[in-house]
C-alpha cells in the first residue's frame, strides 16, 4: 500500500469510528462498512460507494453526516466526497458497467435430487426446513427445542410420539440459559431418550455473542456449520442474535433472507426460538402473534406454535409444504425423579381451532355484518389467516350456496337470488 493510500485509510478509519457512535450498530454496518477510502487529494477524501444506486441512497439518507464526523475527527474542515465505480469505455463509444452477469442454467440442467425426504421430525418439522418455535414466556418454547435436538440426535421419537426420520447431528445456541443449566437439561432428557449422553451429538456453541446481523458472525457460523455438517441448527431467541429493529421489514428480511441462504449452503435444517406479541389473542391466528415483522411468518417452512391459555399449555404445528397438527395438549412434567421434561396428555389433529371460532362462520359473520360485500383481502387482514385458508372457506361456502360473488367482492347468499358465482 502506497504512503497516499495508507493516510487515507487511517484517515478514513478514523471518520468510521465517529461514525460508528452516531447511528445503530446495524445502520453502520448496511452502510457505511461497505464504503472504502481511495485517496486523499489535500481537504478532500475521495470515498467509492459499491454502486450509483447505493452511493444515491446514502447521500439522500443521510445527509452531512460524512462532513460533520470528519470535521469534528480531524478538527479541520475535511470534505468526504462520496463516488461510484467507473464505467469501463467500449470501443466506439459508450460504456459497460463491470458488475458479472448472473449465473444461469438450463432447467434441465439442474441438479437431480437423490431422494425426496418429506420430514426431519414426522409432523413436527419438514426435512431441511426453516421455521419458528414460537410461544409465550415459559410456554416451554426451550424445553421442546432441547426435546427436538436430543431426538434427532439419537434418533428416537420426539415426545416419544413423533418419529425422527432423518436423524444427524445438533448445533444449539443458547443465549439466556447458562451452560450448567443447559447440560442438565439436555441430560434428563438422554437419560428419557435412554441414549448415552456422553455419545449424544448435541454441539453448543460457546461464543458470549452472536450477532447475525453481522458479516463476520455470518462467516464464522456459516463454516461451522459446514465443519459439524448438523441436521438442525436451533437460536435460541432469535432476539439475542441480532441488533436490528424487528419491526421494520427490511432489516428482518436482510437477516431472513441470510439464514434461507444459510440453510441453502449447509442443509442444515434451523430452529428459532421467538416470543409472541404480548397483546396476541389466545383464540387468534397464531403465525400472526408473533412477534414484529410478518415477513417472520412468511419466510417459514415449519411453524410450532406453544399455545398458553386458562393454564393450559397446547402444541400446534403448521408447514409450508405438509399438513397441519393439532392442537396437542401439553404438560411440563415437574415431579419425575430424571427431571423436567415435556409429555403429550392428549391430542386433536382434526381441529386446529375452537368450533366457535371456525374459519367459515368468521367468515359467513363478517358478511353479515358488512353493508357492503368484501373482498378476500379484506377478509384476510381483519381474519388474520393466510390467503389461502379464506379462499378455501370462500369456495366451500359458495359451493354450499352460502354466499354469492358481487363484482366488488362476497356477500351471504339471500333467498330470493339463487344466483351464484363460482369462480373465485
Amino acid at each position: 500500500m502506497s504512503t497516499e493510500s495508507r493516510v487515507a485509510q487511517e484517515l478514513w478509519d478514523r471518520i468510521l469510528a465517529g461514525i460508528s457512535t452516531r447511528v445503530s450498530p446495524a445502520c453502520f454496518d448496511t452502510w457505511f462498512r461497505p464504503l472504502r477510502p481511495l485517496k486523499l487529494d489535500g481537504c478532500v477524501l475521495e470515498v467509492t460507494t459499491p454502486n450509483e444506486t447505493f452511493c444515491a441512497s446514502i447521500q439522500e439518507n443521510f445527509p452531512g453526516i460524512l462532513h460533520q464526523a470528519a470535521s469534528e475527527v480531524i478538527g479541520t474542515e475535511v470534505e468526504v466526497r462520496l463516488s461510484s465505480p467507473e464505467p469501463e469505455p467500449l470501443q466506439g463509444g459508450g460504456c459497460v458497467r463491470k458488475a458479472q452477469p448472473l449465473p444461469v442454467v438450463r432447467a434441465s440442467d439442474l441438479e437431480v435430487p437423490v431422494r425426496q425426504r418429506s420430514w426431519l421430525i414426522e409432523r413436527l418439522w419438514t426435512h431441511q426446513a426453516v421455521g419458528i418455535i414460537g410461544g409465550s414466556p415459559k410456554s416451554g418454547k426451550t424445553w421442546l427445542a432441547l426435546e427436538m435436538a436430543v431426538s434427532i440426535a439419537s434418533g428416537t421419537p420426539c415426545l416419544s410420539m413423533f418419529p425422527v426420520s432423518s436423524p444427524g447431528p445438533v448445533m444449539l445456541y443458547a443465549a439466556e440459559d447458562s451452560a450448567a443449566t443447559l447440560r442438565s437439561r439436555v441430560e434428563t432428557l438422554a437419560r428419557l431418550h435412554d441414549v448415552d449422553f456422553g455419545q449424544l451429538d448435541v454441539h453448543i456453541i460457546t461464543v458470549d455473542s452472536l450477532r447475525l446481523d453481522r458479516p463476520d458472525h455470518q462467516d464464522r457460523l456459516e463454516s461451522t456449520l459446514q465443519l459439524y455438517k448438523p441436521a438442525l441448527l436451533v437460536l435460541d431467541p432469535l432476539v439475542r442474535v441480532h441488533a436490528i429493529d424487528e419491526n421494520v421489514a427490511g432489516q428482518v428480511a436482510a437477516l431472513l433472507g441470510y439464514l434461507r441462504s444459510l440453510q441453502r449452503n449447509t442443509g442444515a435444517a434451523i430452529a428459532l426460538i421467538h416470543h409472541i406479541r404480548k397483546n396476541a389473542s389466545p383464540t387468534g391466528a397464531a403465525g400472526y402473534s408473533l412477534r414484529g415483522s410478518g415477513d417472520l411468518y412468511a419466510w417459514l417452512d415449519s411453524f410450532l406454535y406453544l399455545r398458553m391459555h386458562q393454564g393450559q399449555r397446547s402444541l400446534s404445528a403448521e408447514h409450508r409444504s405438509a399438513p397441519a397438527f393439532g392442537p396437542a395438549s401439553l404438560e411440563l412434567v415437574q415431579s419425575d425423579p430424571n427431571g423436567p421434561y415435556l409429555k403429550i396428555t392428549t391430542t386433536n389433529e382434526t381441529q386446529s381451532e375452537p368450533p366457535q371460532e371456525g374459519l367459515a362462520s368468521r367468515i359467513l359473520a363478517m358478511l353479515s355484518a358488512a353493508q357492503e360485500p368484501l373482498t378476500i383481502d379484506a377478509l384476510r387482514t381483519h381474519l388474520q389467516v393466510r390467503n389461502q385458508r379464506v379462499v378455501e372457506a370462500i369456495r366451500c361456502l359458495a359451493a354450499q350456496g352460502r354466499i354469492q360473488r358481487h363484482t366488488r367482492g362476497f356477500a351471504i347468499r339471500h333467498q330470493n337470488n339463487p344466483s351464484v358465482q363460482m369462480s373465485l
